[in-house]
């Protein structure tokens, strides 16, 4: 009986402890907001899971999903493009966003896409999902992006919206929370991005080892991570206040964070056939 009691007693430290799982992300981000509400709501843990989120350049976090070192990786979009392109045995296994989730966002001068022309637009970094918004937007306007705007690499989102802010540059896109901070600042939304352009972001990526090797690992990661999707579009108020908590938001801007990443979250986990 005392054998049966250590053994009972292993097991539920083993099941309190969880397996550990190494997820790489490229920094903390409302994109990935349902991994951290999965965490803290237990999901991954009522399955044996001790999911760790670490914060890693997609670089790194490629090569350690080939070493074993990370299990999956949030570095999806522009990432998984050139991994498929390179052949790199690796694949996005779940989408959170079915579209993007980024703004348009311009001086209050310019109220469209016309308005562009001869303008300085500021992207991430050229062939980046932000300098693809920005060119199928321009065309929006009848404007050849090649010729009729001067788009600039001008960094991260938060300094895009400062460059909107110092007069830098006239348009950019811009993801929340920065979308709701540049209206209070009286900047204008042109357009949601997901309105004229579709393609899923944000999710896991997995190496084919990890998924041929470990499948019931993946399998659990899929479900705690589809759980804190489907609680998110269940339970507004809830997930709102997690938002405001987790990314250190007032919770008026928290709930207009949440509508504005409604429209591109995925239902399923899936990405739609256009999309893809």
């Amino acid at each position: 009986s005392v054998a049966i009691l250590i053994a009972l007693n292993c097991w539920f430290t083993s099941i309190a402890m969880g397996q550990e799982v190494f997820i790489g992300n490229p920094g903390k981000s409302l994109n990935f907001f349902h991994f951290d509400l999965a965490i803290e709501r237990g999901f991954f843990r009522e399955l044996g899971l001790d999911v760790k989120l670490l914060n890693t350049k997609c670089d790194v976090a490629v090569t350690a999903l080939l070493t074993g070192d990370l299990q999956a990786s949030g570095c999806v979009g522009t990432a998984s493009r050139v991994i498929a392109s390179q052949n790199v045995p690796v694949r996005t296994v779940i989408w959170l966003f079915k579209k993007p989730t980024f703004y348009v966002v311009a001086k209050p001068e310019i109220k469209s896409a016309a308005d562009l022309r001869g303008k300085i637009v500021g992207i991430s970094s050229f062939g980046s999902d932000t300098d693809l918004a920005m060119k199928v937007f321009a065309q929006s306007g009848k404007l050849d992006p090649d010729k009729d705007i001067k788009r600039i690499v001008a960094g991260s989102t938060a300094t895009r919206l400062q460059g909107l802010k110092t007069g830098s540059m006239d348009a950019t896109t811009l993801s929340p929370p920065f979308n709701i901070y540049a209206e209070q600042m009286g900047l204008r939304v042109l357009a949601y991005t997901g309105d004229f352009l579709e393609f899923p972001q944000s999710g896991f990526t997995v190496s084919d080892a990890t998924l041929k090797n470990k499948r019931d690992l993946i399998k659990r990661l899929l479900r705690g991570t589809l759980r804190g999707l489907q609680f998110s579009l269940k339970n507004r108020a809830d997930t709102v206040r997690f938002i405001a908590k987790d990314y250190k938001l007032q919770e008026a801007v928290a709930d207009k964070v949440y509508t504005s990443l409604l429209p591109a979250m995925s239902e399923n986990g899936l990405a739609t056939d256009k999309g893809l």
